[in-house]
């Protein structure tokens, strides 16, 4: 409903026009009827109308004042005038006050009604239009902070042309005032595979401390890095003034989330244009981390080393780079110990072997020839298991792309505790296999002998060599498995069908003896009674007298 609102000094007016309309089903509300235009301008104040229909010729105001007063104080309060002939000459200063029609006296009600519903239409459209420009607003708003974000990493990563990227960094109301830029790369140390808000919660701690310093601009990357644009004055100091914040960044993070985060420091520049420069050298800054350690604020001098050429690795109290290239940071010999034990399930002798490879990678100049040899050693570990037929897929915590998972190892302390878990789940498979290999063998021997028992020449040799393994290596396991020996087993399986021959046949006891496996028959019943605690023929007998009960 629109609020509709009467001004006029005549009584008869007042009250033909508040009556003969039905105003709910024209969509108004009449929320009052003034005697005078003094009057209406109190109404306006209290009632504050949508419409206002009012004379031209009143006292105290007349209807041209209050229009103007209306237009001035009231700018979404539409006006119209009730006029008459004579008054038409007023006409022309009503359009200069924006009134929006005019009633000739005196007026019918239906005209009425067709200016009423003419005007809800208007009011209708407006309100529309209204509706949807602040939700074009409202879009806007919310799209913002995407276009700031999507504007700054294209900034750091592709040279925009200065006068571009000024006018882009304005529209969004950046604070990138210059003239020297530096920029930071802050980037968690561990990522919580199970926790999807880790980053975000990261970098909600970041933005605002970061914000909260005039001339820095701070946004988060594809990669769930934050990155912060930092303003300066003048290049001296610039590093200095970057290390400081840089710092208390850090100092936060931990403090508030009990998390450390690594933090890159690029080149300064001095210009907008030149950002990508500061920030690819703030990401070879922070590649550093891989080699030192988590927890560092790093910079790019620190990188290139003082005037006496020490090293980043060095500064820390790392030993000097070999200056090689990835193939100098391994050596054929230890991977080959690491393959080799690998392959013979000795983890231990792998750990030490590839503990030995990582000081190779500590000593490294170039972290980029780290990952290089890091993918060759997983590669040799890899084709090792492929060749006794282990499949690393199934070491728990593998995924199906190791060289992925490996690359986002952000320090070599993290791909150590990686590799060394690989190593002993590498063992626990071969461990599986060759248990799953001897439980198949002894049941294969058991169904040898269980097929062979009757043949006097069988011996433990001769079931070896039918499985193809030796006799040091299946004695063991079978005894593992049955829990007696060769000759024991075989024994219990010769006397347990010379029995049931003796309690299902007429056979002989030599005859018995034969198809059992023994050429002696005093030997057979010296063993039979071992075994059941009676001879052949009391066993018969009493087998007999069992059925015959």
């Amino acid at each position: 409903m629109y609020r509709f609102l009467i001004i006029d000094d005549e009584p008869l007016v007042r009250e033909g026009i508040s009556t003969t309309i039905d105003w709910n089903a024209h969509g108004f509300e009449l929320v009052g009827a003034c005697r005078d235009g003094r009057e209406g301008l109190q109404a306006l104040e209290e009632l504050r109308p949508d419409v206002v229909l009012t004379d031209i010729c009143m006292p105290f105001v007349d209807g041209l004042e209050l229009a103007a007063s209306i237009s001035e104080q009231y700018p979404g309060t539409r006006t119209i005038l009730l006029t008459g002939y004579d008054e038409f000459e007023y006409a022309q200063e009503a359009v200069r006050l924006n009134v929006h029609d005019f009633i000739l006296k005196p007026v019918t009600a239906a005209e009425l009604r067709e200016v009423l519903d003419s005007l809800r239409r208007e009011l209708d459209e407006e309100k529309h239009r209204k509706q949807d420009f602040e939700r074009l607003q409202e879009q806007l708003r919310e799209s913002i902070p995407v276009f700031r974000e999507r504007f700054l990493n294209s900034l750091v990563k592709n040279a925009i042309p200065l006068p571009e990227a000024a006018r882009k960094a304005r529209l969004l109301d950046l604070d990138v005032g210059g003239p020297v830029y530096i920029v930071l790369v802050c980037d968690r140390d561990r990522v919580d595979p199970d926790n999807g808000l880790d980053a975000i919660s990261v970098q909600n701690e970041i933005v605002p401390l970061a914000g909260s310093r005039p001339g820095t601009v701070s946004f988060s990357t594809p990669d769930e890095e934050t990155l912060l644009i930092i303003s300066l004055p003048e290049r001296s100091g610039a590093v200095t003034g970057a290390l400081e914040r840089a710092e208390a960044i850090s100092d936060h993070v931990q403090r508030v989330l009990g998390r450390t985060i690594s933090i890159g420091i690029g080149d300064a520049v001095e210009s907008l244009s030149d950002l990508p420069h500061s920030y690819r050298t703030a990401r070879i800054a922070l590649e550093q981390r891989f080699v030192l350690g988590p927890n560092q604020v790093i910079t790019m001098q620190q990188v290139r080393g003082s005037a006496t050429g020490t090293s980043a690795a060095n500064a820390s109290g790392r030993p000097e780079g070999t200056g090689g290239d990835s193939s100098s940071l391994t050596d054929a010999e230890t991977r080959q110990r690491l393959t080799h034990a690998l392959k013979t399930g000795a983890s231990g002798e792998a750990v030490v072997a590839f503990r030995d490879i990582l000081q190779y990678f500590r000593r490294a100049d170039k972290v980029e020839h780290c990952h290089v040899a890091t993918h060759r050693v997983l590669a040799d570990a890899m084709n090792a298991l492929d060749s006794i037929e282990i499949d690393y897929r199934e070491i728990p915590g593998v995924d199906h792309n190791p060289f992925g998972q490996l690359g986002r190892m952000k320090t070599i302390d993290e791909m150590e505790q990686w590799f060394l878990h690989f190593i002993r789940g590498a063992r626990d498979l071969l461990d599986r296999r060759r248990q799953q290999l001897s439980q198949r063998k002894a049941v294969a021997a058991e169904s040898f002998i269980r097929e062979n028992y009757h043949r006097p020449d069988l011996s433990l040799q001769m079931v070896c060599s039918a499985l193809a393994v030796s006799k040091s290596y299946l004695s063991p396991i079978f005894k593992s498995h049955t829990g007696m020996t060769f000759v024991e087993y075989l024994t219990a399986v010769r006397i347990r069908e010379a029995e049931a021959l003796l309690g299902r046949t007429d056979l002989k006891v030599y005859e018995i003896a034969e198809k059992v496996g023994y050429r002696d028959a005093h030997y057979f019943s010296l063993t039979f009674r071992k075994q059941a605690g009676v001879s052949p023929s009391e066993y018969r007998e009493q087998s007999w007298e069992r059925v015959g009960t």
